[in-house]
């Protein structure tokens, strides 16, 4: 996955959503013209801050023969956890839940009317279907969508799906030799993140769930106008804290500046309520 980040020189980015489209008409000469103007929502994205401090015990630098092979696995560790929480709050971040953090891609793609297909309506969910998901992919509007985000095990019952009636995914292998996988021209990435344990509500909004059997797929397109992380102007940091008060330990603190940014609701769909154990269907 390929998100691309635009620089916040503030600590938020303002902008304007058109919720309601304007219209357009036909006139003869002398006719009446009728005004219309869009709908537009003004949002603003926060910048979140995303961190943690990572401890060096000093007798383990004094005794250990590659000082920088510990550093480097403490910090490299810490790094890898400020990633997966990105990731975590990327699809099922909310802010009401937690203020502290930033909306996910679930919250932010809420729209029944713009960017969502829904499996079944009395949030059950149902299988997964090859038309419902073209059906996702054709809400996009005006944009190129780039990408596919969906779970392992769906990307493995849709391949099952395809394989029996004589199709696949395109594949080809990248320059580093990895197979990138493409259906209908967007590229599939998977992730681990995407939970198969989802449940939604009967207008198609992501709600929390540890037991339920769900999954969704969203059809991305990642462009500052379109979908897109903020970051403050400095990227991730490491910042040295010196010797610790109550500890014999080097501080190290490490922070980023964070958020997404969903500027054109039509630029983005998500598929949702797919039964995330069923065998997939036309």
């Amino acid at each position: 996955m390929h998100l691309p980040f635009v620089e916040v020189l503030g600590n938020s980015w303002t902008y304007d959503t058109i919720t309601t489209r304007s219209t357009a008409n036909f006139y003869t000469v002398g006719d009446t013209w009728a005004e219309s103007t869009p709908v537009v929502t003004q949002t603003t994205a926060l910048l979140k801050v995303l961190g943690g401090d990572a401890n060096i015990d000093n007798f383990l630098l004094a005794t250990r023969a590659n000082k920088l092979d510990l550093k480097g696995e403490v910090l490299n560790d810490r790094i890898t956890s400020i990633k997966e929480k990105f990731m975590d709050t990327f699809y099922y971040g909310d802010d009401s839940a937690d203020t502290k953090s930033f909306d996910g891609l679930h919250l932010l793609m809420s729209s029944t009317t713009y960017n969502t297909v829904q499996e079944a309506t009395d949030g059950n969910g149902g299988a997964g279907s090859s038309a419902a998901l073209q059906q996702a992919i054709d809400l996009i509007h005006g944009f190129d969508a780039s990408h596919l985000l969906m779970a392992k095990t769906t990307r493995r019952l849709m391949n099952t799906y395809l394989d029996g009636v004589g199709s696949a995914f395109t594949a080809v292998r990248d320059e580093y030799g990895r197979i990138i996988e493409y259906f209908r021209g967007l590229k599939i990435a998977v992730d681990d993140h995407i939970t198969i344990t989802e449940s939604t509500t009967d207008a198609g909004i992501y709600e929390s769930s540890t037991d339920d059997d769900q999954t969704s797929i969203f059809v991305a397109t990642f462009a500052p106008k379109a979908f897109c992380g903020i970051q403050g102007p400095n990227s991730v940091e490491t910042v040295p804290l010196g010797d610790l008060e109550t500890k014999d330990a080097q501080g190290y603190r490490i922070k980023w500046y964070c958020g997404l940014k969903f500027e054109d609701l039509r630029s983005c769909a998500k598929y949702i309520g797919i039964l995330s154990g069923s065998a997939w269907e036309a």
